[in-house]
């Protein structure tokens, strides 16, 4: 679940207030696909072969409202309905099974937060079951954004992934008056400093040629709005990003535990992201799980059991991540925005796009990203 994200008992409310939203742009919400068997997923040991499955994608998702399938949808619903992964395997030590198609398509959930997160990717790694060794890992999942960078349902795929939880903190109310923010670089007396510590987790560049890719495949994605959505961004200034309607685009993960909140705190995130990417990486999506995943895929690739530069990284805005004129912060993470249907539906609809291409074409895909065209 992203650091933006609703805790549980908001995101059954959004169900309440979603449900009776009609859609503006293209069909109804997507509900369990016609004839899935949703009864019919079984615990399946080991493959019929008795050697590992090999994965072709893995989509990882953060949480699940309730079921994963039947019922109102997290992160992963539309994912087990959709591709209809009808087979499920128990991980010991993971928060969810790894459900998995004929195709060699699976999916599964992490938890919520760095910690759960890691700790999920760890055990489906490391688990016999799977051979990962040319696996695409796609985490697909919902997040806050900056007006300036996006809208409520917009998607993005990230080249950088950004820690915000490694730092130094003083109370906002004590810090010294020449500076900006109240959280600093680790090992430093000032904001920054050249000589500060590093956990080598701090940063993290994926692949660029397959956010590349991802990117192309995926842009042209008819999108899913929500009826009430256009009223809650109509309280952003006309010519921002905010205004729109959804779109996929190219931008950065920013991942912390911590779900903060507010326009300082978003300045603050864009600041930290351009100091850890020397000015490369531009923030844009909010979450609390994707330093943690990309640890531990980052060990398991050290350890080859994966391939780091077949990892990519798709976040969908649910919210924005900071009030509108007029409106305290305070009042901003509490507001009913209408952005969760779209940020669901978008995740799997911009993220099954690449997906399911590479899927298809595996051929041309197994031995590595293809060289972009």
């Amino acid at each position: 679940m992203n650091r933006k994200q609703l805790t549980l008992s908001v995101v059954v409310l959004f169900a309440l207030v979603v449900s009776a939203c009609a859609p503006i742009l293209v069909s109804q919400p997507q509900t369990p696909a016609e004839g899935f068997p949703t009864a019919a997923i079984a615990t399946v040991p080991e493959t019929e072969s008795g050697e590992p499955l090999e994965v072709k994608v893995l989509t990882v998702a953060m949480f699940e409202v309730g079921e994963s399938t039947g019922d109102f949808p997290g992160e992963v619903q539309l994912w087990v309905e959709g591709e209809e992964m009808t087979q499920e395997y128990d991980v010991t030590g993971a928060f969810s099974p790894v459900y998995c198609n004929k195709a060699g398509f699976c999916a599964m959930v992490t938890g919520m937060g760095t910690a759960n997160a890691a700790a999920s990717l760890m055990a489906v790694g490391l688990d016999p079951q799977f051979d990962l060794t040319k696996t695409y890992i796609m985490v697909a999942g919902i997040a806050g954004t900056p007006p300036d960078d996006g809208t409520l349902g917009a998607a993005a795929w990230a080249e950088w992934v950004v820690d915000g939880d490694l730092a130094h903190e003083i109370d906002s109310r004590e810090i010294p008056e020449s500076w900006d923010y109240p959280l600093f670089r680790l090992g430093c007396a000032e904001p920054w400093c050249d000589g500060g510590w590093s956990s080598g987790t701090d940063v993290f560049h994926l692949n660029a040629d397959l956010a590349e890719w991802s990117y192309q495949l995926s842009k042209d994605v008819e999108l899913f709005d929500s009826e009430g959505a256009p009223d809650y961004r109509a309280n952003y200034p006309e010519g921002l990003p905010a205004r729109q309607t959804p779109f996929v685009t190219k931008c950065d993960s920013f991942a912390a535990s911590t779900y903060w909140h507010g326009a300082l705190l978003s300045d603050w995130a864009e600041w930290w992201t351009d100091q850890l990417t020397d000015g490369q990486g531009n923030y844009c999506m909010s979450n609390m799980e994707d330093s943690g995943t990309l640890t531990s895929l980052s060990r398991l690739s050290d350890a080859g059991l994966l391939d780091l530069d077949r990892v990519a990284v798709l976040r969908t805005a649910s919210n924005f991540d900071q009030q509108y004129p007029g409106q305290t912060a305070a009042e901003s993470v509490r507001a009913e925005n209408d952005g969760f249907m779209p940020s669901v539906q978008n995740a799997y609809r911009v993220g099954s796009a690449a997906a399911q291409h590479i899927v298809d074409n595996w051929e041309e895909w197994k031995d590595g990203v293809p060289s972009l065209p």
